[in-house]
């Protein structure tokens, strides 16, 4: 009996670590007319990127447990492959439209590097498959706009 809880206990480990790894990787999905690619380190670090058909993009970043999304100010930055970005999916606004897509949207979707900047933290963030999923701003197939229209 002793050793029948035992083995209940380790298989009920077995089951519930897969759902708190991160997959390491960006992943897309669609649903309710919003594309959205997000990353997850498994360290309780999200980043994600919603795109809705119907207005402008926007992004979040969970860190350990804490919420904090890129419509709010400050939002959070970005360094990508060592240039920073404040709060660069923050596009509400004509300068903030110039520079999403000017600079940072290609320099996004090629990053080699990719860290969040929250406060003094810096948060190191995967880049696998973000050039594969995200299309140059100017592609017919990227759903990501700016929302300064």
């Amino acid at each position: 009996m002793k050793s029948l809880k035992h083995l209940l206990a380790a298989a009920s480990l077995l089951v519930a670590l897969p759902s708190v790894a991160g997959t390491y990787e960006w992943t897309t999905s669609f649903a309710m007319g919003v594309t959205q690619y997000q990353v997850d380190d498994g360290n309780s670090i999200d980043l994600w990127v919603a795109c809705p058909t119907d207005r402008g993009i926007s992004a979040g970043l969970t860190v350990d447990g804490t919420h904090i999304s890129s419509e709010q100010q400050p939002g959070f930055d970005l360094l990508v492959d060592g240039e920073l970005y404040s709060n660069p999916f923050f596009t509400n606004c004509r300068v903030c439209d110039a520079n999403f897509r000017q600079a940072f949207w290609d320099a996004f979707r090629q990053a080699n590097k990719l860290k969040a900047v929250v406060g003094d933290r810096v948060i190191n963030l995967p880049t696998t498959n973000l050039s594969e999923l995200l299309a140059p701003f100017d592609d017919p197939a990227n759903p990501c706009q700016s929302a300064w229209w």
